[in-house]
């Protein structure tokens, strides 16, 4: 199969990608940077000046495609002219096809389906990935660590709104109900998902400023790697904010502030990276680097989180707000009691054979099915009784039986012995 017909064929995976969550669909990063690190053409001139920005095609990076000519438009004639700029948009289309079919091989190799992991197990491949010692931590996973950090909050946002939906509650406006202890778990909820959103955005940031760190530490010096990384971690469009605290000029600031390191360890080396490792460091309880503050927070989003998840999940209805003693006590009251079938019956035998009988308080014998006059208990329970009635009737039919037995070989004793008396009378 040629590269046009594979190309072509993976466009309705594509589509199918894109189309399942048309409002947030995002590449995963570790595939983003697969695509921002992989091999551009290389324009055939050497131009001499170096771009101020980090050259980039959507959100990947288009690496060694200069902007600017070492020489004025100016100064060249317009024949010297045409060669150059020829060449520069043929290595622009070549660099362009190149990422179109990168671009189309890495999405075809996702699962057709988007699955959801469940958060257990997000919580910890997080938690493993991001370790409290700064020398464990894998670095290699990190991307994906961030990934499914991502989805462990976007399910959490998931659950609030399907537990608002059970209650009957309008996300646009978490006014008043008219209910107060409707209106104090929703303020309760409102409380809750900003500190979870603070966690969120300090995650957001640090964990993307160590892996940065990282890959600039990293020897030999890859700027082509680091500037495919920053494009990663920090595209140069947004679409949406991550969190509201992370607005559109706080990332770019983010971007443009680690693309002045990137070429600031080109110079001097890794040693300019100090402030940002000794960012958010805690002199006070001794600690060497910010990591551990990184760290901290996020075992506290990852606690945070699958709280709110776990409580939203339980929630089935206005019920569920009700403290658990009080929920207890409605169950038991709605319980039924009747099943609606009946083994009661009025042909019962004669009980006057039984050894024990019941007696009221005047000490009048009361039958058996006065004995339980609310039918009392649970469906197991009186089936017991039931059973224990039957038995109970199983024993009296079975002693009337022997006592007809017994009258039967007596009479018939009696009658054998009147004819031997009679027999002996004629002798």
């Amino acid at each position: 199969m040629s590269g046009h017909s594979q190309e072509g064929a993976a466009f309705p995976w594509i589509l199918e990608h894109i189309l399942s969550y048309p409002g947030s669909y995002e590449i995963p990063l570790r595939t983003m940077y697969t695509l921002n690190s992989s091999p551009r053409a290389q324009p055939p001139l050497n131009y001499a000046s170096r771009p101020e920005s980090p050259p980039r095609f959507g959100n990947a990076t288009i690496q060694n495609i200069p902007t600017n000519s070492s020489k004025s438009p100016r100064a060249m004639s317009p024949t010297s002219m045409t060669a150059p700029t020829e060449l520069q948009h043929a290595a622009t289309n070549a660099a362009t096809m190149q990422f179109k079919t990168s671009l189309m091989t890495q999405i075809s190799q996702l699962p057709t389906q988007p699955c959801s992991l469940p958060p257990s197990f997000l919580t910890s491949f997080v938690r493993r990935c991001f370790p409290a010692e700064l020398t464990l931590v894998d670095f290699p996973q990190a991307l994906t660590g961030v990934d499914y950090l991502r989805d462990l909050e976007m399910r959490r946002r998931k659950e609030i709104a399907a537990a608002l939906r059970r209650l009957g509650v309008d996300r646009a406006n978490l006014s008043a109900h008219g209910q107060p202890m409707l209106d104090d778990w929703v303020k309760s909820l409102e409380d809750k998902e900003r500190k979870v959103e603070a966690l969120y955005t300090q995650c957001y940031i640090g964990l993307r400023r160590w892996i940065l760190i990282n890959e600039m530490s990293l020897l030999p010096f890859n700027k082509s790697n680091c500037l495919a990384m920053l494009n990663t971690l920090y595209p140069p469009s947004h679409t949406s904010q991550p969190t509201p605290q992370l607005t559109v000029g706080i990332l770019n600031s983010q971007r443009n502030g680690f693309f002045r390191y990137i070429q600031g360890v080109e110079k001097n080396g890794p040693r300019i990276l100090e402030n940002l490792v000794q960012q958010g460091r805690r002199i006070e309880r001794g600690e060497e680097d910010g990591w551990s503050c990184v760290r901290e927070c996020v075992e506290n989003h990852l606690r945070a989180a699958n709280a709110m998840i776990d409580e939203c999940s339980a929630i089935t209805g206005i019920e569920s707000l009700l403290p658990i003693d009080e929920r207890e006590d409605r169950r038991r009251k709605g319980r039924k009691v009747d099943s609606g079938v009946s083994f009661v019956t009025d042909d019962r035998p004669s009980t006057s054979n039984s050894t024990t009988t019941s007696t009221n308080s005047k000490g009048e014998p009361i039958s058996p099915t006065s004995a339980f006059p609310g039918k009392s208990g649970s469906t197991l329970e009186r089936i017991a009784r039931e059973i224990r009635k039957m038995r109970e009737r199983k024993r009296i039919e079975e002693g009337q039986k022997r006592d007809e037995k017994s009258r039967a070989k007596l009479v018939k004793k009696m009658k054998s012995s009147n004819t031997l008396s009679d027999y002996r009378d004629r002798i």
